[in-house]
């Protein structure tokens, strides 16, 4: 495991300096990952992870350092940090959506800074933070709830297209990407069509033994096509007998097209369920949601370890960029003509089998409330919850979603929540574009979860990269208004158009999607007493942000396979043992004044 840290560490480890300076930011740990670096008089300039920009290139973009165009140091092909240095000077860039993490926090009057948490945490006896543990649980994608918090009080997370720019006393946070959209739907196609290609392209003709999901979705799949187009690989496919769907027959049917592809599904661990060897999952440097699940993982992932795969690709991000999120419908109705408004509405109201009527009123009223508002309206929703209410997508076009969490959460952890959110909207800017902050909120709260899933993943020794996270792959996405990711009767429009001609077309076309929920229930109901055992013992209710008997009896009834909070329950357990290892792996980390809702 390594991390990069502004300072060398005091305690003798395995470091490598980026440059000979004296105060040279270092890698830490043995195995560093690739770095390339250049420097020229007062200018330094470090890529470091999974670029494939010649060396030249380099050399060639220290004339940016020197002008501070830190958005022309982020377009190479890959996925990576920046650190460029003029001077006194040190920016460090995280990608468009944050999966390559920098952190930073102040202690003894200098900023520090580092790619975990866990250093700055050590370094400085930074205490859990309760409040910001409280948001990101109930509303990890609201960023004003947040508030680019992390567990540990007073270490903040960078912002996904942003640089921390600072000269060790002062610090500015730096956006480096606009985020009005500025393309055309077929202006967003040719762009992602040539940055996806691309992104594929340099990792299949780089790994020595690839690897790719074939999961039969559109995502996915699409990248493990483009990647036989340039040589050998190996296909795997999830078959899960708790949750029947097509996606296999999708991925069988993709295969028969393939030219080099050999195609497995996993024998081994096809009885792995949700919520399996909760204590085997790897620890992650923040909570991490999906660590529930590191029994399906790991059983998924074996025949990566037979084939040898060195490079193993995903379609990790792909939904969270190519998906239109309900709330669409509110700026198709402030963007589009009324004849498209009526036919969006439609279609979204025909999947889910509901009043069109009653989904236009909805996206009328939220395509009206100010940004100011809707952040009023939703603190409210968390501090009075409705405890038996079930969500249809009326309220789902909401702004910010619902927060179906906060059913579970102490009455001090919704008021505190709740009141930050009140003082937020009163900062808000009035004519701030809701559909465009939504959509990049999302993606910055998806890069942090990419970010841990990554970590988690290293441990089994096979690097996973997700080249829909890819700079100018984000850029292609989010450069298209977010009620255009929409079209009647097609899944993922954009994708369609950039892959025509290079994936099948039946796939581009396919109008479906598979589920999972079975698995999650049947491994509920598997692991019931470890569930109730890890509630009992709950950190969560200790510290005081959970309330003990309300969670309990929503996990009875989810038991018994009443459809219910089974993605909150996952949040919670994910949490429960990131505490657990976190406050046993050293004294029980103390609570700034405020920073405990415990009595």
């Amino acid at each position: 495991m390594h991390w990069i840290q502004g300072h060398r560490p005091p305690q003798p480890t395995a470091t490598t300096p980026l440059w000979t300076d004296h105060d040279a930011p270092h890698v830490v740990g043995a195995n560093p990952p690739p770095m390339h670096c250049a420097t020229d008089r007062d200018l330094r300039l470090a890529v470091i992870g999974d670029c494939y920009a010649p060396r030249s290139a380099l050399d060639l973009a220290l004339p940016a350092v020197r002008a501070e165009d830190w958005r022309a140091l982020t377009r190479w092909p890959g996925s990576y940090w920046v650190i460029a240095r003029r001077g006194p000077w040190t920016a460090i860039l995280t990608d468009l959506c944050g999966s390559r993490s920098v952190y930073y926090t102040r202690h003894r009057g200098q900023v520090r800074w580092a790619t975990r948490t866990r250093p700055l945490a050590e370094l400085t006896g930074a205490p859990l933070d309760d409040a910001a543990l409280a948001a990101h649980l109930t509303c990890p994608t609201v960023t004003e709830a947040t508030d680019h918090r992390t567990a540990y009080r007073g270490i903040h997370r960078v912002p996904g297209a942003h640089a921390l720019v600072t000269d060790r006393h002062t610090l500015r946070i730096v956006p480096y990407e606009p985020e009005a959209p500025t393309a055309t739907f077929p202006e967003a196609a040719a762009a992602l069509r040539v940055a996806l290609y691309t992104a594929v392209a340099h990792r299949a003709n780089t790994a020595q033994r690839l690897s790719a999901d074939v999961s039969g979705g559109l995502d996915s799949t699409s990248l493990a096509m483009l990647a036989d187009t340039h040589g050998p690989l190996l296909g795997v496919t999830r078959l899960d007998s708790t949750s029947p769907n097509d996606d296999p027959d999708y991925a069988r049917r993709c295969v028969a097209q393939a030219n080099h592809m050999r195609h497995v599904f996993p024998s081994a661990g096809q009885d792995a369920r949700m919520f399996d060897q909760l204590d085997a999952a790897p620890s992650t440097d923040q909570p991490f949601s999906d660590a529930a699940r590191w029994a399906v993982t790991t059983s998924y992932r074996q025949p990566l370890h037979e084939y040898g795969s060195s490079l193993h690709l995903t379609g990790s991000g792909g939904d969270t960029l190519l998906e239109a999120a309900p709330y669409h419908l509110a700026e198709a109705y402030r963007t589009q003509s009324r004849r498209a408004f009526r036919t969006r509405v439609l279609a979204f109201a025909q999947v889910r089998q509901l009043s069109p009527r009653v989904i236009a009123r909805a996206a009328r009223a939220q395509a009206r409330t100010a940004c100011r508002d809707a952040l009023h309206q939703f603190a409210e929703q968390i501090r009075t919850p409705q405890r038996h209410r079930r969500t249809g997508a009326t309220e789902r076009i909401a702004w910010y979603g619902t927060a179906g969490f906060a059913v579970w959460l102490t009455s001090r952890a919704r008021a505190t929540l709740a009141e930050h959110l009140h003082a937020q909207a009163e900062q808000a800017q009035p004519d701030l574009p809701l559909a465009t902050h939504r959509a990049w909120s999302e993606l910055r709260e998806f890069g942090s979860y990419q970010a841990e899933l990554e970590q988690q993943l290293s441990h089994d020794g096979v690097p996973t990269h997700a080249p829909y996270l890819d700079n100018e792959v984000v850029r292609s996405c989010m450069a298209l208004p977010v009620s255009h990711r929409s079209q009647p009767g097609v899944q993922k429009p954009l994708l369609g158009a950039a892959l025509r001609g290079l994936v099948p077309l039946f796939l581009l076309t396919r109008a479906t999607k598979g589920a999972y929920d079975g698995n999650a229930y049947s491994g509920l109901r598997r692991n019931a007493a470890r569930l109730r055992t890890l509630l009992t013992d709950s950190h969560l209710v200790e510290r005081g942000i959970v309330d003990q008997n309300t969670v309990r009896d929503e996990l009875d009834r989810l038991v018994t396979g009443v459809p219910g909070r089974i993605a909150a329950l996952e949040r919670l357990v994910s949490v429960e043992l990131w505490l657990a290892r976190t406050l046993d792996s050293a004294a029980r980390v103390p609570s700034e004044s405020g920073g405990s809702y415990a009595r």
